[in-house]
């Protein structure tokens, strides 16, 4: 048995698009030494933003931030630091350096959101840490089994926490953020985003942030049942460049093997016989290649007998067209009809010759 990861909500360290104006904090905390170097540092790449000395428990940093993001303050005479969400705008922070966690912001409306947001997943953060860590040194399957469905209970509160959020502030810039933040409790991955990122609007969706959960919802539909194939052209075993648009009007059977895969030579086979049963009923098979040696991909063609079409740029895991649809194991294959749209994914033994059976009947 696989054993539980310790979990830990990270908020994701990346920028949203704002206005292009410079920004200026000015702060006043009670109790901050003099001399004291403040740092404020970009949350995405560590890069220094601003720096400053404190006087008197005052300080100015200033400085200019192509987006919003979150955003890391320092203090030379402490090791605790200060998040804040902030874009080019005038922002005061205020407070006693004994309670810092206990700051107050005002000025920025992205930060007011960002601490609405902190105030509501933080306390799930703190009980989903503590339960995991007691799950990794569970024992008894029974306590176990209980204590995950305590975990499952708590993502799925703050899943709907998030949703809450959403659906409240849906143009607000911190939005998409939240939405990235909570992600890894998504078992669905990047297809459960979706019907989040649809209620976007404003500026929720013009930073680079949304971006990338618009683009990462878009890889996802790559590959899947009822969307339309992506042409390629890769060279086969002669070297000469074949496309998959060649094979239009035929069904196709696009496999993803090699050589060194054990599973997919098992496979072979199956393969093997659906192509022989079906060739002659306008179906194929073209076979894509994560193989880096050429004579073993050669060999192990001759081997298995197979008698399609194959491709390979020899680039192993790189392999383009695996790239393409983003194949992370293999065997993979997806049935693409005469139109070029895929009917069926990761077909397998008797549900290759089921599916085909039905197509031909």
């Amino acid at each position: 048995m696989q054993k539980f990861l310790f979990f830990l909500l990270l908020f994701p360290l990346l920028s949203i698009a704002q206005n292009k104006k410079g920004f200026e904090i000015k702060a006043k905390i009670i109790g901050l030494k003099d001399s004291t170097k403040l740092s404020l540092k970009s949350g995405s790449d560590g890069k220094v933003l601003a720096t400053s000395i404190s006087k008197d428990g005052e300080f100015i940093l200033s400085g200019k931030l192509e987006n919003a993001e979150l955003c890391i303050l320092s203090y030379s005479s402490l090791t605790e630091m200060t998040d804040m969400f902030i874009s080019n705008e005038s922002l005061t922070i205020s407070g006693d350096i004994n309670q810092i966690k206990a700051l107050q912001f005002t000025g920025s409306e992205s930060e007011v959101d960002y601490l609405e947001f902190k105030n509501l997943l933080d306390p799930y953060k703190e009980r989903l840490n503590g339960l995991a860590g007691k799950i990794n040194l569970e024992k008894d399957p029974t306590t176990r089994a209980t204590m995950m469905k305590e975990f499952t209970d708590l993502k799925q509160q703050v899943i709907s926490s998030a949703a809450e959020f959403i659906n409240k502030k849906p143009n607000s810039s911190v939005s998409p953020f939240v939405l990235y933040a909570i992600s890894p409790l998504m078992e669905g991955g990047a297809p459960q985003l979706e019907p989040y990122f649809a209620k976007f609007s404003g500026n929720a969706l013009k930073g680079p942030y949304a971006a990338a959960i618009g683009k990462a919802i878009d890889d996802a539909k790559l590959g899947a049942v009822g969307s339309m194939s992506i042409d390629f052209t890769q060279k086969d075993v002669n070297g000469k460049p074949v496309s998959l648009s060649s094979f239009k009007g035929k069904y196709v059977l696009l496999d993803f093997w090699a050589s060194w895969c054990g599973p997919c030579r098992q496979e072979n086979p199956n393969v093997l016989k659906a192509y022989n049963r079906y060739k002659a009923k306008n179906f194929t098979v073209l076979g894509i290649s994560l193989d880096q040696e050429k004579s073993r991909w050669l060999d192990a063609i001759k081997a298995d007998g197979l008698a399609w079409t194959q491709l390979s740029d020899l680039n192993y895991w790189n392999n383009s067209v695996a790239q393409i649809y983003k194949i992370q194991a293999i065997p993979a294959n997806m049935l693409i009809d005469p139109t070029g749209r895929i009917i069926g994914k990761n077909l397998r033994g008797a549900e290759l010759d089921d599916m085909l059976k039905s197509i031909f009947k």
